[in-house]
């Protein structure tokens, strides 16, 4: 479901605009819009509206970014401020950022914008929730008859306040000023009896750094004989000052109130969970700890619920605030009073292992967490099963900051994700090293598209069933060396030509471009280069005709409003028919907007192009759709054809393929063809048509050209066809 999204834009061409509303789109946001071009217009937008956002182009006529921020500046209200341009240069770029503009975005790299809104989203939700917090603070102190205080011990056994709060003058009976030019003022009240028992817990903390409690009695200037409390967290400088930020107040009356503020400042309201506050207090306890003692050491585990999003909107959002609540729990079972876990996001949750033998001790605790994760919660009268995936990070000396400490463990949590939900890894440098490469090879992909570095191979598709096979045995003997078979077809694959790596395989980009986004441009590229070579076959080879090339579509591409235009351009530019292509889309894609997916391939039969299912029966199961799906054929996962065994699993699941798609009148392609008993075993079931090794491997356009011009492919035995 699309984010609603209020955007304020100041720009001066509508079509620049357009195209920036197009990319939010795309990037799952709902816009709401107004455009505007003059110093007036964004004075009246700002006054008028409630804006999630600002975009502005650097230049118009008259007018420019740098005034447009200080006029959003001057509004008081704090709207992300994005710059979107053409033209900036670095250095202006860097002077925005300064002048308080939150990100920038080149116009010719917008679909970096989607992410960049949504990173400024959530942190203006954070200063707005810090701003609250702090106006929250304020107000209770200035109406608690207590104090807030922040005191420092500096390193050559002075002391001072360096702030103390109005309650003073109610609970002490002394002005803040006169407590802030001496602190001794202060000191002097603490009972005789009570000194030296506070003196060592403040002692106690300042070498600990742990926080500071204490309860003593104090007598004021008038005699009054009071109890108060001290509650104050401390803080090691790097100067060696040791300062305590706290409060103090009556016991009898004030407690409660310290109490609720404290917590409030420091937990998630729904888990009451630990926020992100606390957490990184902390973990900068930690690091510190573990410089100063050797036998120290800490685990920090990264938990990210897998799927859900998916719980959320299908069960409602109050059974999914159940849900965290219930996982809070679950996740506190684990733990002991010295460890802490704290809720920091939407789904995710950070768990500090203190004072641990080493990693053994945090890989325990973490599979038990994923063993208690299996465990079904009810939900709405519903069981859900919820798994969730566990970067851990042990906490070494070469650690300084809790950010890096956080942003490791996290690398790590997204490692276990892609490779096996319901699982943890163990943050490594080469896991760092890895993310830094896969940044670079984005980089490399960006420049790839321009310098038109991808290549496309044509792998043949092949009649199995045709009257090339002898009829009794359709199978190749053993002793027969080579055997005729019809070509159907090419099915058009992408390879990369790496100016330093060498020739890329697509396991090897494909991924990253899709995540990207870029994918899209790559199968735009393919569709259009695929379509002229076989026109340009059709034309030199005109009785070797008809033949079909079939062609990979990514879900990216699926979301593209674009899509039907942009086929039939190519279509009419390279002088094909419709019926001279097969698109290929993945089982997966079907189910993330089913009623949307089966109206483009409606429209894409429409054009006469034949649609084929890849990697079926791999996926998730779209049986409940496939008979409303307007498709032509089944492709049959190579994991199934090559691990085929005569009345295995996987020889089931092969021969329940092909006897669905004979029911629904499909036709049937089964890729990975490798050997020939698997050839045999695919004739006997009725397969149609084939792909693999044992025809031929993926062929440069100038091989693939040449076979046609043979009008014969060969089948070959097992150890040729692998070549």
């Amino acid at each position: 479901m699309s984010e609603p999204l209020n955007v304020l834009m100041v720009e001066d061409s509508e079509i620049d605009a357009i195209l920036i509303i197009r990319e939010l789109r795309r990037g799952g946001f709902e816009p709401i819009w107004q455009r505007v071009q003059t110093v007036e217009e964004l004075h009246t937008a700002l006054n008028s509206h409630t804006w999630d956002v600002i975009i502005s182009d650097y230049r118009l006529p008259g007018f420019n970014a740098p005034m447009a921020l200080e006029i959003a500046k001057q509004s008081q209200k704090d709207i992300p401020f994005i710059l979107v341009s053409g033209t900036i240069g670095e250095v202006s770029a860097v002077e925005m950022m300064k002048a308080g503009a939150h990100d920038y975005v080149m116009k010719d790299n917008l679909n970096r914008l989607p992410v960049a809104v949504r990173r400024e989203l959530r942190d203006a939700q954070v200063r707005a929730e810090r701003q609250q917090a702090q106006n929250l603070l304020q107000t209770l102190a200035s109406n608690i008859p207590g104090i807030i205080y922040s005191f420092v011990h500096h390193f050559d056994g002075s002391v001072v306040f360096e702030y103390i709060s109005l309650g003073c003058l109610d609970l002490l009976e002394l002005t803040p000023d006169q407590i802030l030019e001496n602190a001794s003022v202060c000191l002097a009240q603490i009972h005789i009896d009570d000194r030296a028992g506070c003196y060592a817990a403040a002692k106690e903390s300042a070498q600990t750094l742990n926080p500071f409690f204490y309860e003593w009695r104090l007598v004021t200037p008038s005699g009054k004989l009071k109890w108060v409390q001290a509650s104050a967290r401390s803080e090691y400088r790097e100067n060696g000052d040791i300062v305590w930020h706290g409060v103090l107040l009556d016991v009898s009356d004030r407690k409660q109130a310290q109490e609720l503020i404290i917590h409030n400042a420091l937990h998630d309201p729904l888990t009451d969970l630990p926020n992100r506050t606390l957490l990184v207090e902390r973990l900068e306890l930690s690091i510190n700890r573990a410089k100063r003692v050797e036998t120290y050491r800490y685990a920090v585990l990264f938990l990210d619920l897998d799927r859900f999003k998916v719980i959320n909107d299908s069960l409602g959002h109050l059974a999914g605030d159940q849900l965290l609540k219930s996982i809070a729990q679950k996740l506190k079972n684990h733990l002991r009073d010295v460890d802490l876990v704290a809720r920091i996001g939407g789904d995710e949750f950070v768990i500090l292992l203190e004072d641990i033998s080493g990693i053994e001790k945090a890989i325990q605790i973490t599979e038990r967490i994923l063993t208690d994760f299996q465990t079904a919660l009810i939900l709405n009268d519903s069981e859900v099963v919820i798994s969730t995936s566990i970067g851990i990070v042990l906490g070494t000396k070469d650690y300084s900051h809790a950010s890096d400490l956080l942003r490791d463990a996290d690398i790590a949590m997204y490692r276990a994700k892609a490779e096996d939900r319901n699982s943890y890894k163990i943050f490594d440098v080469e896991m760092h090293t890895q993310a830094v490469n896969r940044l670079t090879l984005e980089t490399d992909i960006r420049k790839a598209i321009e310098r038109e570095e991808f290549v496309i191979y044509y792998q043949p598709i092949v009649d199995i069933l045709g009257n090339a096979y002898d009829g009794q045995s359709q199978c190749v003997s053993r002793e027969s060396q080579l055997q005729p078979v019809r070509l159907i077809g090419f099915e058009a694959l992408v390879r990369w030509q790496h100016p330093t790596r060498g020739f890329l395989l697509p396991e090897e980009f494909v991924p990253i471009a899709e995540e990207t986004g870029l994918i899209v441009q790559i199968d735009r590229w393919m569709f259009y280069k695929a379509c002229q070579q076989l026109a340009s076959w059709k034309t030199k080879f005109a009785s070797h005709f008809p033949l079909k090339m079939s062609i990979n579509l990514s879900v990216q591409d699926i979301r593209q409003a674009g899509l039907i235009d942009g086929i039939a351009q190519t279509l009419a530019q390279t002088g094909l028919e419709g019926d001279s292509i097969a698109l290929e889309i993945t089982e997966s894609m079907l189910i993330e907007n089913i009623s949307k997916t089966i109206d483009l391939l409606t429209q894409l039969k429409d054009k006469k192009i034949q649609i084929s299912i890849d990697d079926f029966g791999s996926g998730y199961s779209s049986l409940n759709y496939l008979h409303r799906l307007p498709a032509d054929n089944l492709k049959i996962d190579r994991s199934f054809v090559s691990q085929m065994q005569e009345g295995n699993r996987n020889y089931q699941v092969v021969s329940t393929i092909i006897a669905l798609s004979n029911q629904l009148g499909l036709g049937v392609i089964a890729e990975g063809i490798e050997t020939l008993q698997q050839l045999q075993w695919l004739q006997q079931l009725g397969c149609e048509l084939g792909q693999g090794y044992v025809f031929s491997k993926p062929l440069s356009h100038e091989t693939a050209e040449a076979l046609i011009a043979s009008k014969t492919l060969y089948l070959t035995s097992d150890e040729y066809g692998k070549g």
